[in-house]
């Protein structure tokens, strides 16, 4: 029978705890990206309304050219414009990158820096070309929302409108003083959602930002007061059981982080 020092038999548990942990990084090495991650998905809505300047247009390129270069492997974006045919009108850009496992070879990160590249510059350019389009005669900012379907991976979902958030349809025109005020939300958001079939849970998990129109110099101030305005869509959201997660002129670093 060998005898067991006190140091010796004080290192047992240390060398047993460090094992463990060696077989547990191992093993999240060796796991499918898709376990560590669920990548995200995210999506553009770009208003190519004729009331939306070029300085303007140039403000939100820049904002989404911050969010689209940060897409990684896992990721799915999509991006629409916003206008008198948000419904019907093909998407501008869409892209799906595959996850791909991280087994050390070479020949496997340059296939994932190649995809994600592909994807940015390809992004980046739909950006450029949705915000040197513009002179719709009305903004269909309610269809976008018909334009969300379910993930078949489960992601989380990201969805950032870059508009001046006021739809000017029939169904609701939000051009006109008063139409929309804190006593009528209420009332507004169910028929909106009777008549576009919302299901409750449609943008369920979502987070959404709106990045807003900041060039108001010599122009009247909105028809809608704009606290009006992040409230009504504030309730629109919750009700399809997504969160507005920020409602200002500028994107700034709310997304730098995810």
């Amino acid at each position: 029978m060998v005898m067991k020092t006190p140091a010796a038999r004080a290192a047992l548990p240390f060398a047993v705890a460090l094992t463990a942990a060696v077989t547990a990084l191992l093993a999240a090495c060796s796991a499918p990206a898709a376990d560590r991650s669920p990548g995200r998905r995210v999506i553009l809505f770009i208003d190519q309304s004729a009331s939306i300047d070029r300085d303007q247009r140039r403000q939100w390129q820049n904002d989404a050219n911050s969010l689209v270069r940060g897409v990684r492997d896992g990721w799915a974006v999509s991006i629409f414009g916003i206008h008198d045919h948000t419904l019907e009108t093909a998407p501008l850009f869409e892209v799906d990158i595959p996850v791909f496992a991280p087994d050390g070879t070479s020949r496997t990160a340059a296939a994932r820096n190649s995809a994600i590249q592909t994807a940015r510059q390809s992004a980046l350019a739909a950006v450029e070309k949705a915000l040197d389009t513009g002179g719709a005669a009305r903004t269909d900012i309610f269809s976008a929302l018909d334009r969300v379907h379910p993930d078949p991976h489960s992601r989380p979902s990201t969805i950032v409108f870059f508009s001046d958030m006021l739809n000017s349809t029939p169904e609701l025109d939000m051009e006109r003083a008063g139409s929309v005020t804190l006593q009528n939300i209420g009332t507004l958001i169910p028929a909106l959602a009777r008549r576009h079939l919302w299901r409750k849970d449609l943008l369920a998990g979502s987070e959404v930002f709106c990045v807003l129109n900041s060039i108001e110099i010599g122009h009247a101030g909105p028809p809608v007061d704009r606290r009006v305005q992040q409230a009504f869509y504030e309730n629109l959201f919750g009700a399809l059981s997504a969160k507005l997660t920020r409602y200002e002129t500028s994107l700034g670093g709310a997304y730098a982080s995810r």
